[in-house]
């Protein structure tokens, strides 16, 4: 026995709590946001024989000169997709609530991994097959859009580098990590790198950030209104960091390393006054001498930091949601003047030790192309991603069900 009912927010949060195709885009916290921009929600749910099978948000707003509704479940329905007769009677309900509100197409995009991959984007040898989703789908009539594979998906993120932390430590997850980018977390280190959660009221430092990374790498970014009411309405599921350097530290630590480089270079002296023309440490002479020029060239670097900009060098701001289940490093903005300081592997270092600390064990880096060649013109991103160690996922895409095809025609002919 089957039936279909609106829910209240409630209903559908406490089902979203337990169901493994939650994230934080079909959250009550995004349906908020969505509001906020003045999208029309409402949720259904499917009951069988009494119990909650199914549920879905649905936002819509007005096309064509406010003569249609285009309905969207934003990132799909909460439900097990391989149940053919809850699907069917989902969709059966929701075209005819759709078509009584002058509906004329919904889509959905679940959020339900296509096939099993690697870490370098092939597919994994006997690993799982969720393309019933896509054949179940169509079978109701919806039509899968093809994959994109330049980052500008239609909807949401087609592919995604996630990584496990199951039972991890913070060392356990620097072991699974590459040795350049171990490499480059060591520097932060070593540089006095620091990262702080921004507050409610500093989130325009995050969007001058975002400002200038946009107009350097030639993307368009959203509003400040758009972040200003995430933050309000995702309230403590987002964070929003900030790496900074402050020269006072900088020198401290760079003081520090000037002494140990001191006492090497009188050990390796003493060494050479007892066998003079030591191949061995004329070689370590050498090196020892190069490392204390690069410290005084750092040192007067961050002497000139510190008389331009102050006591605060800002490097690097990412944006982050965190539910129960999932982290997802969502926005990010760098100073390409100070990328030598690796403000955003600091970033990345931060939010994986608090994610081990918290009991967040899905990791996701969030969007990449599908394109995984090095000419990709997004294979920096994806280097960058892949060095702290996962694997990719590929959703099973976009789906459109058209409820009118002949005004929907005329439609996409006029867009």
């Amino acid at each position: 026995m089957l039936e279909f009912k609106e829910l209240k927010p409630e209903e559908y949060g406490s089902f979203y709590a337990k169901s493994p195709q939650r994230t934080f885009l079909n959250s009550l916290e995004a349906m908020e946001h969505l509001k906020v921009r003045n999208r029309e929600i409402i949720y259904f749910g499917v009951k069988k024989d009494g119990e909650l099978c199914a549920a879905c948000a649905l936002s819509s707003f007005a096309i064509a000169k406010k003569l249609f509704r285009c309905f969207y479940a934003q990132r799909g329905f909460l439900m097990d997709y391989s149940d053919k007769e809850v699907l069917h009677f989902m969709t059966e309900n929701l075209k005819k609530y759709a078509k009584k509100h002058r509906g004329l197409y919904l889509i959905i995009d679940p959020y339900v991994n296509y096939y099993e991959l690697d870490e370098d984007g092939n597919r994994v040898e006997g690993g799982f097959d969720n393309s019933y989703v896509v054949e179940n789908l169509k079978a109701e009539g919806y039509i899968h859009r093809d994959f994109t594979y330049d980052n500008s998906t239609r909807s949401q993120a087609a592919f995604m580098f996630v990584k496990d932390l199951t039972g991890q430590s913070a060392q356990d997850v620097l072991k699974g990590i590459s040795q350049q980018t171990r490499w480059c977390i060591n520097r932060t280190v070593k540089q006095g790198v620091e990262v702080r959660e921004l507050g409610a009221d500093e989130i325009d430092i995050f969007i001058r950030m975002e400002e200038r990374t946009a107009e350097r790498r030639h993307f368009a970014m959203f509003t400040d209104s758009y972040y200003k009411t995430m933050k309000e309405t995702y309230g403590d599921h987002l964070k929003v960091l900030l790496a900074s350097i402050r020269p006072a530290h900088l020198l401290e630590a760079l003081e520090k390393e000037k002494e140990q480089l001191d006492a090497e270079k009188a050990e390796i002296e003493a060494k050479l006054a007892e066998t003079p023309g030591s191949r061995k440490f004329l070689k370590k002479q050498k090196v020892n001498e190069e490392a204390l020029e690069i410290n005084a060239k750092k040192q007067a670097e961050a002497n000139d930091l510190r008389a331009q900009h102050g006591e605060e060098i800002q490097l690097a701001s990412a944006l982050f949601t965190v539910y129960d289940n999932e982290c997802v490093y969502y926005l990010s903005a760098a100073e390409e003047q100070y990328r030598n300081y690796f403000g955003p592997y600091a970033i990345q270092w931060y939010m994986l030790k608090w994610c081990t600390e918290h009991n967040v064990n899905r990791y996701n880096f969030y969007g990449i192309s599908g394109v995984f060649k090095e000419d990709a013109e997004d294979y920096g991103v994806y280097e960058f991603k892949k060095g702290f160690g996962g694997r990719v996922e590929q959703m099973v895409g976009d789906f459109i069900l058209v409820l009118n095809r002949p005004l929907y025609a005329l439609y996409e002919k006029i867009k």
